[in-house]
């Protein structure tokens, strides 16, 4: 059982390792996510505002066109190569963003697939986890059967050790009663004798001679005899009185002992009702909690649909990012259907010139209204599909944190599970062995009472013996004084009943000498009780000093676990410190992004205000400037789709 219950308290300071590091990676992802919504606003901002200048030159472009055409002919041309280009740097400022666009739709619901993989993966192995404890519980269960099993085949073998015991004293009972019957019949016999010397003594026609001294000295030794016989008796009865004010003293202990036991009894029962009360509670709180976690996963689900249209909405993009670049397809013919224009208008005369050029610009002024409602339309859809992801996102959110919050419910319940399992496994033992104390209580009460008794039997029949020991003196000394008033004429008579006697005398010798024999074999037999109880008093030294050990034991890991917990609070803090210090990093590197910004605008509007023909790719220094820093680019692709996200 000990080496279960460490197995046991090893795995779960694992199982607990491993969740702690899962919530620890989770929250890094989230805090990493949200640096990098923070990253895209910032660099989305900024784009935003580059596309409404570049909107502004086409703007110009328009009223250019409208003050132009009431112009002399001769600036058509200049006017139109402004135009031409103004709307082939719009055009492209336009296709780079809608290509991050597609790139962002495209590798959003990726981000997103990959994040709920995780989470299912970290569920999934969370439960296994689970399912590997209720598989160590179980086994647990099954050593403690086992352990049980054993001890009742122990108490059964003590039983019949007992119950064979009891037969021996039921044996050596019956021995004492068959003993104490022939002793009253001798007793009867020697009663009987001195009334037939009475009655040959009356018999008429006999006279005896005196016999000397052996007539004299024979009465003599039967006295002396019956004395030791009785020094003998008196012996025994105070070693058996010694024995049973032990056994009472013993009975006292046994007693007192029995209702300290009853108390803890008591005391363990209440514990386990409220152990039981507690685990009924519990488990109507993990009811709860799969019900919610049900719940939860069904708008997991729900979620997943959203996400699914989300992806449609996207392709629907593409499709209408398709059309644009048809548009365009159709604005670049136009454009050299104007060139082709332009050339016929040069060889043909001045006078045609102005009424192909006002044709041409109504064509391409319509065409670029037709392209600017398509760009307003497709930026009220890309704005409706950026609020339903913010919403998405923050459902995820929510979600997340409500399966954080169930995750941390079901750690807690987990934990007062097993605390409670191993309080009543604790309690449930010490009720066995205090039934086991018990019994053996009522057996050593029901022996000391039967003990007891047969004391009480013993102290009567003492009593008894010694009266009649008593009226037997009176009666020799009676026999005695007529004995040697009477002597002379019985001396016939004495000498037949000296061989009855000496006969008599040998049958009793033998018997007092099985007698004795009997006493020293129950002599023997309480000595080896007497062993035997020095042997389980030495079994329990034994088991106590045991349990001191494994005490300390415990004492030695509660003190590793609370050295582990400090080194965990230590770890923590210093993650906590360096993600602080990678936040102001990335705060660092957001503010030279947005300085590199700010020059790049200032240089373009210089180039735009000299109206120089060069274009900012084209200018060496730039070149250079994008060689050493090309991590804002992808930074700002980065943010867009982290924004994407959160949308």
């Amino acid at each position: 059982m000990q080496t279960a219950s460490v197995t046991y308290q090893r795995q779960k300071k694992h199982f607990l390792m491993v969740v702690k590091r899962k919530a620890d990676s989770l929250d890094m992802s989230l805090k990493s996510s949200n640096s990098n919504q923070e990253k895209f606003e910032q660099i989305y901002q900024p784009l935003q505002r580059e596309h409404q200048r570049h909107q502004e030159p086409a703007h110009q472009s328009r009223k250019n066109l409208s003050e132009m055409h009431d112009e002399d002919p001769g600036k058509d041309k200049t006017s139109q190569n402004c135009v031409e280009r103004d709307l082939e740097h719009a055009a492209r400022s336009l296709g780079t963003a809608r290509e991050e666009i597609c790139r962002l739709a495209a590798q959003e619901p990726q981000g997103q697939g990959e994040e709920q993989r995780k989470l299912d993966s970290a569920f999934e192995k969370s439960q296994l986890e689970v399912e590997k404890l209720k598989e160590l519980l179980k086994e647990l269960k099954e050593n403690g059967s086992a352990d049980l099993q054993k001890a009742k085949e122990h108490n059964r073998r003590l039983d019949e050790e007992i119950l064979a015991l009891r037969n021996r004293v039921r044996s050596l009972d019956s021995e004492k009663k068959v003993l104490g019957e022939e002793v009253e019949r001798l007793r009867g016999e020697i009663c009987d004798s001195p009334e037939r010397k009475h009655l040959g003594n009356h018999s008429p026609g006999k006279t005896y001679r005196p016999s000397g001294d052996r007539t004299k000295s024979q009465p003599q030794e039967e006295l002396q005899q019956l004395r030791q016989d009785l020094h003998r008796l008196q012996v025994l009865c105070s070693s058996a009185e010694k024995e049973l004010r032990y056994e009472r003293g013993k009975n006292l202990d046994l007693k007192q002992h029995n209702s300290l036991l009853q108390g803890e009894s008591l005391k363990i029962k209440t514990e386990l009702k409220q152990a039981q009360q507690k685990l009924l509670d519990s488990a109507k709180m993990c009811s709860s909690l799969t019900a919610e976690w049900k719940h939860c996963q069904q708008k997991i689900k729900e979620l997943e649909l959203e996400v699914l249209t989300q992806a449609q909405s996207g392709k629907s993009l593409s499709s209408l990012e398709e059309a644009l670049a048809r548009e365009k397809s159709n604005v670049a013919a136009a454009e050299e259907k104007i060139s082709d224009l332009q050339q016929k208008l040069e060889h043909a005369h001045k006078v045609c010139l102005a009424d192909t050029c006002i044709l041409g610009k109504k064509q391409l002024e319509e065409r670029i209204k037709e392209a600017m409602e398509n760009e307003a339309k497709i930026k009220q859809n890309y704005q409706e599909e950026q609020q339903k992801r913010k919403l998405l996102h923050q459902n995820m959110n929510e979600l997340q944190n409500q399966v954080k919050t169930l995750q941390d419910k079901e750690r807690q319940l987990k934990m007062t599970n097993v605390q409670q399992q191993l309080r009543i496994q604790q309690q449930e033992a010490q009720l066995k062995e205090l039934k086991n104390e018990r019994r053996l209580c009522d057996e050593h009460l029901k022996s000391n009472q039967e003990l007891s008794e047969k004391l009480s039997g013993l102290q009567q029949e003492k009593e008894a013996l010694g009266r009649e020991c008593g009226r037997l003196l009176k009666q020799l000394d009676v026999h005695v004084r007529n004995y040697n008033e009477k002597h002379q004429h019985h001396k016939a008579k004495l000498r037949r009943v000296r061989d009855h006697l000496g006969h008599e005398v040998e049958q009793r010798d033998e018997r007092i000498r099985q007698l004795e024999s009997d006493v020293r074999a129950l002599k023997r037999q309480a000595e080896k009780e007497k062993e035997f109880q020095k042997q389980v008093i030495a079994q329990n030294d034994t088991l106590s000093l045991e349990k001191r050990k494994l005490r300390e034991q415990l004492v030695r890991q509660e003190g590793i676990i609370d050295k582990n917990r400090w080194m965990l609070s230590s770890v923590q803090k210093r993650v906590l410190f360096l993600d602080q210090e990678n936040k102001h990093f990335l705060e660092n590197n957001l503010q030279l992004s947005q300085q590199i910004d700010l020059l790049e605008r200032v240089v373009r509007s210089i180039l735009i205000r000299r109206g120089e023909e060069t274009t900012v790719s084209d200018i060496p220094e730039f070149e250079a400037l994008n060689k050493i820093m090309p991590l804002p680019n992808s930074g700002k692709i980065r943010a867009i789709r982290i924004l994407k996200l959160d949308a």
